[in-house]
């Protein structure tokens, strides 16, 4: 008698599952907050008097990111979001980033995922120090080592200094989740949270593994005219449950001329483009990999990675300014998803730092293949004597000087105005960007077209004087850290 109860009994049990589980829709409170909200990139303060955005904050919608499942308040709009396990239920709930109306920080607001229903259930709302909406960078990764997985949370404050914070979700007594801020670190230089080798035992799941330090590079207020660092390492305490200060040391740096402090210090991103712009070369190659190339192009608000076989061009969004330095947000030209936090930092008077962080909440702490020192492909020769700027602003005025444009031996017709080329040949026309700069002391133009199936082509110019007329011999060439190479072909002469 008992056995027929038994299985009546949870063959009721199943059909009420079903039952519930196919009315999950009408069932919830929550069915007009799981709307999806648009994605919008607040301006901040980047708006001019015409309410029109400059040209640091344009605010862009990109669909490929992530979409808000967690419900929103009326005046909040949706920047980023990650998806992590908060509670440890083994269902992925959802953190998102966003900016209210009412409020000049970000706020960071989590929903836990109901297993039975999909509904999100809303935490408090959390104040971040970030005010820059575009320098935002968060993931989740476990660096206390427990397996625990951590919200990192990064940015720039509305005063221009780096801002780093730690999460820890944690569950109270009564069951209620919140996140706890286990770091909150502050910076006029950079904030890195460096990735250690773990063991294998941690890698199988046998043992915990040993927590990732967060190294703080602040300004020495001692040397105000010198590259001279603080370096402050911050540990996991596993008894106080939060970061603390384990060393502090000096670090010395290159003394600068005053003239340039004072016009780095000024507080003017356009004066660290200016001092940017050109061709940088990593003065050590990584193994295996061949040389490094960064060009910053700051007229067209480009940064150009080159090497021996690939070439990445990313379109800067926003650049904020830092002592000696700046923070860039760019996005990449061809595939729009892929955004590159550039963090670069002067280390000498031809010398910078680049760190380079990317937007694509995977593993942390990998280094990129471009972070490194750089020094700048730029020089004089011994028999020159007009400076490598004098130089390139006459072959500038040379080149774009000419309404009518020049012509090649060969009938091809080349116009080159404001950074715009284009060349016209019996097979088409084909436009896109130039540069010149100097490599060893010597000029050269750059060509980049704007098919991203052809490359960046260098030449070395040279100016001749043929019957009373000027002309222009282009010559192809390679680029290198040891100066330009000839690339075998015959020179291009351009002609009024």
């Amino acid at each position: 008698m008992k056995r027929p109860l038994l299985i009546l009994f949870f063959a009721s049990l199943a059909i009420l599952f079903i039952w519930l589980w196919s009315n999950r829709d009408s069932l919830s409170s929550a069915r007009e907050a799981r709307k999806v909200a648009k994605t919008i990139v607040p301006l901040q303060e980047g708006l001019n008097r015409e309410g029109k955005a400059t040209d640091n904050e344009i605010a862009s919608i990109d669909e490929s990111r992530i979409q808000p499942l967690v419900p929103l308040e009326n005046d909040e709009s949706f920047l980023q979001a990650i998806s992590m396990d908060v509670n440890k239920d083994g269902i992925t709930d959802q953190i998102c980033a966003v900016k209210s109306i009412s409020e000049q920080h970000l706020l960071i607001v989590a929903g836990l995922q109901n297993p039975l229903t999909g509904e999100y259930t809303r935490l408090q709302a959390i104040r971040t120090g970030v005010s820059q909406g575009r320098t935002l960078l968060m993931y989740a990764a476990d660096v206390i080592g427990d397996r625990s997985q951590c919200l990192v949370f990064s940015g720039m404050t509305s005063d221009n200094t780096q801002l780093l914070s730690v999460f820890l979700p944690k569950t109270d007594k009564d069951g209620r989740v919140h996140l706890q801020v286990i770091a909150d670190l502050r910076s006029d230089g950079s904030i890195l949270v460096k990735e250690v080798q773990r063991t294998d035992a941690y890698n199988l799941g046998v043992t915990s593994g040993e927590s990732f330090p967060i190294a703080v590079y602040s300004s020495d207020p001692d040397s105000p005219e010198s590259l001279a660092q603080i370096e402050r390492i911050y540990r996991w305490d596993r008894n106080l449950q939060r970061y603390e200060k384990a060393s502090e040391a000096k670090i010395p740096g290159k003394r600068l001329e005053r003239r340039l402090v004072d016009q780095l210090q000024s507080g003017n991103i356009e004066s660290f483009e200016q001092y940017l712009n050109g061709l940088w070369y990593m003065t050590s190659s990584i193994a295996g990999k061949g040389p490094r190339y960064v060009f910053f192009d700051s007229p067209m608000k480009e940064i150009v990675f080159h090497n021996e076989i690939t070439e990445e061009i990313f379109t800067r969004e926003a650049a904020t300014p830092r002592r000696l330095g700046a923070y860039l947000t760019t996005r990449n030209r061809s595939i729009s998803s892929i955004r590159r936090m550039i963090d670069i930092e002067l280390t000498g008077i031809d010398e910078i730092k680049i760190k380079i962080l990317e937007d694509v909440k995977l593993k942390i702490g990998v280094a990129s293949d471009w972070d490194g020192i750089y020094r700048k492909m730029s020089g004089m020769s011994s028999g020159t004597r007009e400076s490598p700027d004098e130089m390139i602003t006459k072959l500038g005025s040379l080149l774009s000087g000419r309404d009518a444009g020049w012509k090649g031996d060969d009938g091809t017709q080349y116009q080159f105005t404001q950074g715009i080329y284009t060349k016209t040949d019996s097979i088409g026309k084909e436009m896109g960007s130039y540069a010149l700069l100097t490599v060893k002391g010597l000029p050269v133009l750059q060509m980049r077209p704007d098919d991203r199936n052809k490359t960046a082509r260098f030449y070395r110019v040279e100016t001749e004087v043929d019957n009373a007329k000027q002309k222009v011999i282009l010559t192809e060439v390679s680029v290198s850290i040891d100066g330009t190479k000839l690339a075998g072909i015959a020179p291009i002469i351009l002609r009024p």
